[in-house]
């Protein structure tokens, strides 16, 4: 029954959510997964892959799975990236793969603006023989095609510097088609992300960074985080957010050397949520190659 409710929960909510996009806390250390126009600002063939494990102890909760990889190009203002995500809700499931290009023009030696262009391919898979149907011959179900391929296309804008970052990216601008059907009209709804956040040293071995997002859809109220992180030896970092009308977020994320690191965030409801499950674990692990690779000052604060 819990797979049910969950199931039927994502079907409301396809005509615009932020669940129809990948979730995460530890985007903090992997902005390319929500702004295209990251991509190669780790100045090193950057790749990283997380997992995330939603509302843990509620049946059909959302279990998302995302490896990225991008690159600077030698000796040119561009870089590329490719994505590959799988998110499972209830009885849905949508693996998708996505190639993301972004320019960067130099306003001064430290500072930039990059422009980055997403597109892609989701695959809507639906079992529908999981569900219990109120009506016997639901006609969403027994007239919608249980696998269906849609196209994707993402755009975003990023301002960076050594210790500052503000990005807009908007998701979804073709807004597909996703069950084709008489009796559903759903659709991706065009999904806006704004990011910043600013690392202040307060001394050689301390650096606080307070950092945002701030989540909006076309027909969606505005959701944001709200985060404040502590980076301690250049090593280790330690963050705590508030997510409105959700709950707290807790994260540490470790530089094991120059070229891996890790995390790992938990999400903690403090809404009406916290009854039905048991939280959110999120685990995060990125390794930079030696292949073009420059020592810059943001490669370990953001």
């Amino acid at each position: 029954m819990k797979r049910l409710l969950c199931f039927i929960l994502v079907i409301c909510s396809l005509t615009g959510s932020a669940q129809q996009h990948g979730l995460y806390s530890q985007y903090l250390f992997n902005l390319f997964a929500v702004n295209p126009a990251y991509a190669g600002e780790r100045d090193a063939l950057s790749a990283s892959l997380s997992y995330r494990n939603q509302w843990v102890g509620f049946e059909g909760a959302p279990v998302t799975q995302n490896f990225s990889l991008h690159s600077p190009i030698h000796a040119k203002n561009m870089a590329l990236g490719l994505q590959f995500q799988n998110d499972e809700i209830g009885a849905r499931k949508t693996p998708s793969f996505a190639i993301a290009y972004s320019y960067k023009i130099k306003l001064s030696s430290s500072q930039k603006l990059s422009f980055g262009l997403q597109a892609g391919v989701i695959n809507y898979q639906y079992r529908w023989d999981e569900l219990e149907y109120h009506q016997p011959d639901d006609p969403v179900a027994y007239g919608t095609d249980a696998n269906k391929w849609v196209p994707n296309f993402d755009f975003g804008v990023m301002y960076i510097d050594p210790s500052t970052y503000f990005g807009l990216s908007a998701t979804s601008l073709n807004q597909a088609e996703i069950i084709k059907s008489d009796f559903s009209e759903a659709s991706l709804g065009t999904f806006f992300n704004l990011i910043g956040g600013k690392v202040f040293d307060i001394n050689k071995d301390i650096a606080l960074k307070p950092s945002f997002i701030l989540r909006k859809g076309l027909d969606t109220p505005v959701q944001f985080d709200l985060n404040a992180g502590a980076l301690f030896r250049n090593k280790f970092w330690l963050t705590t957010g508030y997510r409105y009308d959700f709950g707290l977020v807790f994260s540490g994320h470790f530089f094991a050397t120059k070229h891996l690191h890790f995390g790992y965030s938990y999400d903690l409801p403090t809404n009406s949520l916290l009854a039905e499950q048991s939280g959110t674990h999120e685990f995060f692990i990125g390794y930079e190659f030696n292949v073009y690779r420059q020592e810059t000052r943001n490669n370990r604060r953001f």
